[in-house]
């Protein structure tokens, strides 16, 4: 990524900073359902870090979720769904940087 592209990454953040995501499974259950809608703040982190109990958006990969941290160790995060038999998280793809957290979810 050149300079002028994360200017301009960093640019479009700024100006929309809601990300809007439909869920697609079951992994937080009860919390949130297949087929919800949920907002996720851009922005809820540039000044604090995340905290134990946040229900996150993370990217892993290709891949984008919605789990919860459940503990930090060492500034890495470690998430869970909150329907712990059908989702597929930190047990299996180890623990987060906050590099890889792209918001907090505010709204379902």
């Amino acid at each position: 990524m050149t300079a002028n592209s994360k200017m301009l990454k960093n640019f479009f953040s700024i100006l929309f900073p809601i990300y809007l995501f439909k869920i697609s499974g079951h992994s937080m259950e009860p919390t949130i359902k297949n087929g919800d809608k949920v907002l996720v703040n851009r922005l809820a982190y540039l000044f604090k870090s995340p905290k134990a109990g946040d229900i996150v958006a993370a990217k892993k990969g290709d891949k984008i979720f919605i789990k919860r941290i459940t503990k930090i160790e060492n500034k890495k995060y470690f998430v869970h769904g909150d329907n712990p038999n059908d989702s597929v998280d930190s047990r299996k793809f180890g623990m987060l940087s906050k590099h890889d957290i792209l918001g907090k979810v505010f709204a379902i």
